[in-house]
C-alpha cells in the first residue's frame, strides 16, 4: 500500500485547496506577462524568466518533472501551504505581483532560492540516491501554476530546466536535521505532522508506506506511538482527503493520547497491542483510515457549540477505545457545551464591566 506523500507534486492534485489562488492569478496575469512565460518556455528558458542566474556553467539542473517525481520520494508528511504558494506569486518580491520590485507590472519577478535537494548516501562508495525535497516544494507548485494560467501545456511545462543546489546526507539524522533548518529559511512554519514524520525517520522508522511502517514501528519511542498510528492514517485515507492529511494527522495523534489517558487498563491495552501484535495495529490504521475522513465531513455539517476538531477528536477516540474492547470517553453533549461556553461568556462580559 503506497504511502499518501508518495506521489508527484501536481498542484492539480491540490484544487480544493489552491483553487483561490489559481483564480486570482488568472486574473492577475496581464497578457505581455504570458507572452514572456509562452515564449521562454518554447525556448526552453523559463528558469532565466523566474530565478537569478547562478554564477558559471556547474550549475545543478533539473526538469520540472523531475522536481515533482521528488515528492515520490519524499521522507515526511507534507502538508501544502497555501500561504506561502500566494506570497510567491502575489507578496512583496512575487513573480505576478511585486509591489517591491522596481522592474514594471508586466515584468515576472524572480525567486532568489533555488531548490535544494538531497540525496542520500550512506555508504561513500555508493551512489547518491532518493533525491527528496529538503526546500523548494512550494516554489514548483507556484512555478507550475504560473505556466498553467500563462496556457503553457503542462507536457512542455514538465520539460522546462530549472537551476538547483544539491547535497548528501551520510545518515537520517543528517537527512532530518536538513530537512528541518531548510524550511527554516523559508518564511512558512512547518507542521507538527512534517516534523514529526521527520522524527519517526530519524529512529530508524520506515515510513515509505504501511507495511514497512508497521514492520519498523517498534524504533519508535513509546511517546511516538501515536505518530506511528497517526502516520499510518495518513497513508490509508481515500484520495478525496489526500489535502487534510495533516489535519488528519493532527486528530488521530491526538486521539491516541486522549485514548491512552482515560485509564491505565487503556493505556496498557493499547502499549501492548503495538509492541507485541502487528496485525492488529494495521487493522487500527485501516480502521482509522477509513473512518476519520467520514467524521471530518459529517462534523463539517453539523452546527455545535464544541469546534470541530474538539468533535472529530472524540469520535476518533472512541472508534480507539472501541477497536481496543474498552470503554469510551466521557464527553460534554452540546446542551453541555454550549451552557459551558454561556457561562464563561457572562463571566467575561462581568469582569468587562468592572472597567466600564
Amino acid at each position: 500500500m503506497s504511502a499518501l506523500n508518495a506521489r508527484r507534486y501536481d498542484f492539480r492534485q491540490e484544487m480544493e485547496l489552491l483553487s483561490p489562488i489559481l483564480e486570482r492569478a488568472q486574473k492577475s496575469l496581464s497578457e505581455e506577462q504570458k507572452i514572456t512565460i509562452q515564449s521562454a518556455c518554447r525556448n526552453h528558458r523559463f528558469s532565466s524568466r523566474v530565478q537569478f542566474l547562478p554564477i558559471g556553467e556547474d550549475q545543478h539542473v533539473m526538469t520540472m518533472q523531475d522536481l515533482s517525481d521528488l515528492g515520490l520520494n519524499d521522507p515526511g508528511i507534507q502538508g501544502t501551504d497555501w500561504k506561502a504558494i500566494d506570497r510567491l506569486l502575489f507578496g512583496n518580491y512575487g513573480m505576478i505581483e511585486h509591489k517591491r520590485l522596481n522592474i514594471g507590472s508586466d515584468s515576472i519577478g524572480r525567486i532568489g532560492e533555488r531548490p535544494l535537494i538531497v540525496y542520500f548516501q550512506p555508504d561513500p562508495d555508493d551512489e547518491p540516491q532518493k533525491p527528496a525535497n529538503a526546500a523548494g516544494r512550494h516554489r514548483n507548485l507556484a512555478w507550475q501554476i504560473l505556466m498553467h494560467v500563462a496556457g503553457v501545456d503542462w507536457a512542455l511545462a514538465m520539460e522546462q530546466p530549472m537551476w538547483v543546489d544539491k547535497t548528501i546526507a551520510r545518515n537520517k539524522d543528517e537527512f532530518s536535521m536538513l530537512m528541518s533548518l531548510a524550511n527554516g529559511s523559508e518564511s512558512r512554519k512547518q507542521p507538527p505532522a512534517e516534523l514529526k514524520s521527520y522524527d519517526l525517520t530519524r529512529r530508524n522508522v520506515r515510513i515509505d508506506d504501511l507495511d514497512r511502517l508497521v514492520s519498523t514501528r517498534l524504533a519508535a519511542t513509546q511517546g511516538q506511538f501515536g505518530d506511528v498510528i497517526a502516520t499510518g492514517t495518513t497513508m490509508t485515507i481515500k484520495p478525496d482527503y489526500a489535502d487534510q492529511a495533516v489535519y488528519i494527522f493532527d486528530r488521530v495523534k491526538t486521539s491516541w493520547t486522549k485514548a491512552s489517558r482515560i485509564s491505565h487498563e487503556h493505556k496498557n491495552r493499547m502499549v501492548d497491542a503495538f509492541k507485541t501484535d502487528s496485525s492488529q495495529i494495521t487493522k487500527l490504521i485501516q480502521t482509522l483510515g477509513e473512518q476519520v475522513g467520514s467524521f471530518v465531513d459529517e462534523e463539517s455539517e453539523r452546527n455545535s457549540a464544541k469546534t470541530i476538531r474538539e468533535r472529530v477528536n472524540e469520535r476518533t477516540t472512541d472508534t480507539i477505545c472501541s477497536f481496543f474492547n474498552l470503554c469510551s470517553g466521557e464527553w460534554s453533549n452540546d446542551q453541555e457545551a454550549a451552557a459551558k461556553a454561556l457561562a464563561n461568556l457572562s463571566t467575561k462580559q462581568r469582569q468587562l464591566e468592572a472597567f466600564v
